[in-house]
């Protein structure tokens, strides 16, 4: 169905891309649900990040999709004038940008918006970078950065997505905006698996961890909580090493484990294959310092697989469904108190703990609502 609504999305990362999270996930999800209500552009990378190699299947330039239409600049060649040049030969209605902190995308965008085309109307994705935790890192950096932003009249006439009411909270206070600038939409997961379990016996416990690895995601305490658990445990790693020297570190705890604890990395995991991959185990174990949304802990629950948390997330009502454990950041005995139980469980208290994790997170997803409200939200002025 052909639009007069022009929609530019701004994602460095991008599929093919792999090893950029959820943020990947959600633009490619998102894309699917609005295809026929909008013409889609998207200016993207060809390469990982951190990476120089092009990716396969797709060529720099403008690729076709069923979606619309994408353009991968080569390493190098995301530039300022090179990113000015393509957003004038699209001529958005609406800029979608991901990240505000992705600078060689979001100063093109404003650039072009202060002296290019005043009407046309941008929206800000910041994808949890504000929430407290991860905004104090590199926090004078970023502070600076936003001042110089505000102080040239770049951040006029903005809007913002959130993607829960504490990231709106978090937009509001970090930009100093009223929340009606500020669009509070979830992010659009596919529903496409069913409930699922595996066999359990008392004793033994089979952990999945499926992000990047970097210490926003804390694996490294993750590790440290299983020393002292009793029983058979296995903790499988997958994800992007996204800072080497906190891996080393993570290397370190791992190996001084005991026998009866075996963790595993087994590098990065092709999206289609998270489900399969997510199936094998019995829980989802990643006690994160703070997400927006949290794909992976979404399909989790989405196969049916219960999730050990941290309290940073949208998700934290789960310890009243039963669905898993949302714990406390710094309380490291309550991480180990839930794994120590989740190890004693047996089949049938395990398998009831599986369905309520999949009735929970599908009683959460209203696909068709959040589709009309991103339609809303991308609606020209």
């Amino acid at each position: 169905m052909a639009s007069d609504t022009k929609l530019l999305i701004m994602a460095s990362l991008f599929p093919p891309q792999k090893k950029g999270g959820g943020p990947t996930i959600s633009i490619i999800n998102l894309v699917q649900n609005i295809k026929n209500d909008f013409d889609i552009f998207i200016i993207s990378k060809n390469h990982e990040n951190n990476e120089k190699e092009p990716l396969p299947g797709v060529q720099s330039g403008w690729n076709n999709f069923d979606y619309g239409k994408v353009f991968y600049t080569n390493y190098g060649e995301h530039t300022f004038k090179h990113i000015i040049r393509i957003i004038k030969e699209v001529k958005p209605d609406v800029i979608y940008q991901n990240s505000f902190f992705s600078f060689d995308d979001i100063i093109p965008v404003l650039l072009y918006k202060k002296f290019y085309d005043k009407k046309v109307k941008i929206v800000i994705a910041p994808r949890g970078e504000i929430c407290n935790n991860r905004v104090s890192v590199g926090g004078t950096k970023k502070k600076l950065y936003t001042l110089v932003l505000k102080a040239l009249g770049l951040l006029k006439g903005v809007q913002w997505h959130a993607t829960a009411k504490e990231e709106m909270q978090d937009i509001a206070n970090y930009f100093n905006v009223s929340k009606e600038n500020v669009f509070n939409v979830s992010n659009i997961t596919s529903i496409d698996s069913e409930a699922a379990f595996i066999s359990k016996s008392m004793g033994e416990l089979k952990l999945v961890f499926i992000a990047r690895i970097h210490p926003m995601k804390n694996v490294l305490n993750a590790i440290k909580y299983l020393k002292s658990l009793i029983g058979n445990v296995t903790y499988d790693i997958y994800g992007s090493v996204e800072d080497k020297d906190y891996w080393n570190i993570c290397l370190k705890e791992i190996s001084a484990l005991p026998s009866s604890i075996s963790v595993n990395y087994k590098g990065a995991v092709e999206h289609q294959d998270v489900s399969d991959t997510l199936q094998k185990y019995h829980a989802f174990f990643m006690p994160t310092i703070g997400e927006n949304y949290g794909h992976s802990i979404v399909e989790a629950l989405l196969n049916s697989k219960p999730v050990i948390i941290s309290d940073q997330t949208p998700w934290t009502d789960i310890n009243k469904h039963y669905a898993g454990y949302a714990i406390a950041l710094e309380d490291e005995q309550g991480y180990v108190l839930a794994l120590q139980k989740l190890i004693n469980m047996e089949q049938e208290e395990y398998e009831d703990m599986c369905k309520r994790a999949y009735n929970y997170i599908t009683s959460k997803i209203d696909t068709e609502s959040l589709y009309k409200q991103y339609v809303k939200m991308f609606a020209k002025k």
